[in-house]
């Protein structure tokens, strides 16, 4: 898209190719998730969405993927990128950041649908998230928190390099509960960057839509 130039963008590792969905990928990929993405009373995330109802975790699957095209800047932006494995989505890995230009920090996130666990994909979906803001956007650094039982969340980062970086009690539902915040920087990356190979394809269509390292 000629105003839209992010949907040139894609991510390939060995098993998957990360990009923005089209409309009717994003409908199935909101599929994916009502279908089920954490253990039954799991709480995975900050928000409730992942045990709602599965059509309300359908629902906000689409409008999270709308409000992060609608509210993008290039120093506050919020990338949501569908996950491939051949034609299926299976997906979602996130990389988003606040005052970039100024702080070269970013932050991941993902999800995976309930039947695509436990296959390594997370460990690809990370690497490709670290290779776009350390080799392509040149990121000082990226955090990734966890909530204490996602076990596999954590050993991810673990095998990546992550350091502690405080442990932080929030609400959820009324409830406390207790999540691990850990960090990499661009030095720990280097080191285990060749884990998992990723290829970076169509950045520089889209580089002016984040105030990257490339400017600081």
């Amino acid at each position: 898209m000629r105003h839209w130039p992010l949907t040139a963008l894609t991510l390939a590792t060995p098993d998957l190719v990360l990009r923005l969905p089209s409309d009717s990928e994003l409908d199935a990929l909101a599929q994916v998730a009502a279908d089920g993405v954490v253990p039954d009373h799991a709480v995975y995330f900050p928000q409730p969405w992942a045990t709602a109802p599965p059509d309300e975790r359908a629902r906000n699957v689409v409008q999270n993927h709308w409000w992060a095209r609608g509210d993008w800047t290039p120093d506050g932006w919020r990338l949501l990128l569908a996950v491939f494995r051949g034609d299926q989505v299976i997906g979602q890995q996130n990389l988003s950041a606040r005052d970039f230009g100024t702080t070269g920090e970013a932050r991941t996130g993902f999800w995976l649908g309930r039947r695509f666990q436990g296959h390594g994909y997370g460990t690809q979906m990370r690497a490709a998230a670290l290779a776009l803001a350390f080799d392509g956007l040149e990121a000082s650094r990226v955090t990734s928190t966890a909530f204490t039982d996602n076990t596999a969340s954590r050993a991810i980062s673990r095998k990546f390099g992550y350091q502690p970086n405080g442990v932080h009690r929030i609400a959820v539902d009324g409830r406390p509960y207790e999540t691990h915040e850990d960090v990499i920087g661009a030095a720990e990356w280097r080191t285990h960057s060749r884990t998992t190979q990723v290829k970076i394809n169509g950045l520089s269509h889209c580089i002016a839509h984040f105030n990257s390292g490339m400017a600081r």
